[in-house]
């Protein structure tokens, strides 16, 4: 009876479906004997790097961490969709809108495991605001939108009783025109509104308009001050060293759960999920690891320092949650020399046990093995279960 009592929970804990959701894992692997006891790590404060390349004076990629706007914890958004006289906002647009911001709000509580609310308010249809000038005099049918001049008049123009001022920031859309190419963009500063000062703003529409990933990804800078981290040299490639790992990478890629780092740094993942390893800790260790987009109270990530401003980072990544990607253990280096839109986290192996698994056809190419020696750091997948990984860390 005990064996099937036994069963029973598993089957209930690992059945349930959507983003993050386990709430506890059994996983056997968890439980190997063979993991190293934390007292023979270091402590996590050893593996809280800074950043050596700072934007506007914040530390983006490092610690200490804080929110731009709002707290880490919070965060009020107001969305207001914009109309111009040669590009008018219709009531399409709108409810394709709503969605997406259904959406943009699942996506934040999900990554941050519920540690952040996120409260996200569209506007009604009928406080659309009327923009003083046509979209084309704001170069919105170019790559680069005037998106300072749109976010100043967009607000002194909203009514006034929508009171913008209570909230940390806004997110302001442009109907869906295919004609109108701009990228979608963030205005970090702080802006006077019809009714108080907002602190700061996003902008997405035309070819990106109602894309939840897009308004995130641009959330993702004014909120949280993270950093683009793909490679834009030589402009205008935005090819990356990261895959299409992370939304702070690339908000069309088939993997936009926010890597370890980011909820490390960020305080969604705490402490005691954190397998921090230095020089001083024994030779070799092993860990257990359970899958990012899990949300539960175990390990995510094994963390080593190589040097100021550079962690090798090791993650589970499964083809869950937001993610559809091949199971496997991510290997990582965040490297804060390198400024945002430098590729600062570069992929260094997708580690699997699947031996006819190949690299992807990309413009970088992630090896892939059972293996890799990182700077001297040897890493090697021992096990894998469908909810995490059991890796191997051997100092050089």
């Amino acid at each position: 009876m005990r064996r099937i009592a036994v069963l029973l929970v598993l089957f209930s804990v690992f059945s349930t479906g959507g983003a993050s959701a386990a709430k506890t894992i059994a996983d056997p692997l968890s439980r190997d004997r063979r993991i190293t006891p934390v007292v023979r790590l270091a402590i996590v404060d050893s593996c809280r790097n800074v950043d050596v390349t700072p934007r506007n004076g914040i530390a983006t990629l490092g610690f200490p961490h804080s929110a731009a706007v709002g707290t880490l914890s919070s965060l009020r958004i107001a969305v207001l969709p914009l109309t111009f006289s040669d590009l008018p906002y219709k009531e399409s647009d709108y409810s394709s809108l709503q969605a997406a911001v259904l959406e943009f709000k699942k996506y934040y509580e999900t990554m941050s495991y519920g540690r952040a609310n996120v409260t996200a308010e569209l506007v009604p249809y009928s406080n659309v605001v009327n923009m003083p000038n046509n979209a084309q005099s704001y170069r919105a049918f170019g790559e680069y939108i005037d998106v300072g001049q749109v976010t100043h008049d967009a607000l002194l123009n909203a009514a006034a009783s929508l009171n913008l001022g209570s909230y940390d920031m806004v997110a302001l859309e442009i109907a869906r025109n295919e004609s109108v190419k701009f990228w979608p963009v963030a205005n970090p500063n702080s802006i006077e509104s019809s009714s108080g000062r907002v602190g700061g703003a996003v902008l997405a529409g035309g070819w990106q308009s109602a894309n939840w990933r897009a308004i995130a990804h641009e959330v993702g800078h004014v909120w949280l001050a993270l950093e683009d981290l793909y490679d834009m040299s030589p402009p205008p490639e935005y090819g990356g060293t990261f895959w299409d790992y992370d939304l702070m990478n690339s908000f069309r890629g088939a993997a936009p759960e926010l890597m370890a780092w980011h909820r490390f740094m960020l305080g969604w993942i705490v402490d005691s999920q954190i397998r921090c390893v230095t020089a001083n800790s024994a030779k070799k260790t092993t860990h257990y690891i359970s899958a990012i987009a899990d949300n539960n109270s175990l390990p995510k990530a094994v963390m080593k320092p190589l040097g100021t401003g550079r962690t090798l980072v090791i993650e589970s990544r499964r083809g869950r949650g937001y993610d559809k990607v091949e199971d496997s253990v991510l290997v990582y280096v965040v490297d804060s020399t390198r400024g945002s839109g430098d590729g600062p986290v570069e992929a260094k192996a997708e580690l699997t046990l699947n031996k006819s698994r190949v690299p992807r056809r990309d413009p970088f190419v992630i090896p892939v093995g059972s293996s890799v020696n990182v700077e001297g750091t040897l890493i090697r997948l021992l096990a894998s279960s469908k909810w995490g990984d059991l890796v191997q860390v051997t100092q050089g």
